[in-house]
């Protein structure tokens, strides 16, 4: 109980339709402990019903997604309790009532049961461009109510108090263009004689994005073969067959990129920032290359790059 929702990142889509499940967070676990009291009623079963609420209002157009502090997003709240055969239930217009069977000697000991939350962040409206905090979910309370004592409600500490940590990445931009390939001229190998460290083929090629203002943009590009390379050295793909060849993706203005993770956020490793999103469209220009990385023997070439937008 008493808990502070861990949110991380939550990446939200440019113009996302109402209804895109935008993060959905790592189950979180709380315990029921019943025992059956040598005093009479002397029952040996009963039904428990954990109750669940949100206080919150609902998103418009849903009935169980809530209204968070941040406009357009909303949380929904899922719970599993496997001994008492709840499924994937949701909490909807404010109240789930989960019955739970349970028996057990008198005076024995508690009988444990387990319940997982699975919060899932909505998007059901349009979420302002740029990054910033999430501090604050709808609080989820949780009370008790047993079939041999009907109208006894046992309040319990809130499941999650309100409280929360997390960071939005709302998008300003979208790709225009998916899955670019790029095709490296075909060299001879005396075009690398100079020695290791020679490069040839430079080709360029730009990624185009529809953006709106009200963020600074920044990417980080990510090796595909070896996404933990930090090198400026993509890895070449299994079907390869050169030797002695790597390929580099180049900035504008002609410096090597540096990969880094498949990351959101502020200061992510080996990120740059492009700038300030236009109203209109972003052009950030690339090229690629190879270079020399020991003795050549001629063959095919093949690499690969993710990109990963961050808006702040």
């Amino acid at each position: 109980m008493n808990k502070v929702l861990a949110a991380g990142t939550i990446t939200i889509p440019m113009n996302a339709p109402s209804g895109t499940v935008v993060s959905t967070v790592a189950p979180d676990s709380f315990l029921m402990n019943c025992s059956f009291l040598n005093t009479s009623p002397f029952n040996t079963s009963a039904t428990v019903y954990i109750q669940l609420t949100v206080t919150a209002a609902l998103a418009p157009g849903f009935a169980d997604v809530y209204k968070t502090a941040i406009d357009g997003l909303g949380v929904r709240f899922v719970f599993n309790a496997p001994t008492c055969n709840a499924s994937n239930l949701s909490l909807s217009n404010s109240l789930l009532r989960i019955p739970c069977a349970l028996s057990g000697p008198l005076a024995g000991p508690n009988i444990v049961t387990n319940v997982t939350v699975t919060t899932i962040f909505v998007a059901y409206g349009a979420v302002k461009g740029g990054a910033s905090s999430l501090s604050s979910i709808p609080v989820l309370s949780e009370a008790y109510e047993t079939s041999d004592n009907v109208g006894k409600i046992w309040n319990q500490s809130p499941i999650y108090t309100g409280s929360a940590t997390g960071t939005l990445n709302t998008a300003t931009c979208s790709v225009q263009t998916q899955d670019i390939a790029v095709y490296l001229p075909t060299p001879a190998v005396r075009a690398f004689a100079a020695g290791v460290g020679a490069v040839a083929g430079r080709t360029a090629f730009h990624l185009d994005f529809t953006c709106t203002t009200g963020a600074q943009v920044s990417i980080v590009i990510t090796d595909v073969v070896t996404p933990s390379n930090r090198s400026n050295l993509l890895t070449l793909s299994p079907e390869s067959s050169v030797k002695g060849i790597g390929v580099q993706v180049l900035k504008g203005d002609g410096t090597p990129v540096v990969f880094g993770p498949d990351a959101v956020g502020v200061g992510v490793v080996n990120q740059w920032l492009i700038g300030s999103s236009p109203n209109g469209v972003l052009t950030l220009p690339l090229s690629a290359q190879y270079i020399r990385t020991g003795t050549v023997t001629p063959g095919s070439v093949k690499a690969m790059a993710t990109f990963t937008m961050s808006y702040n």
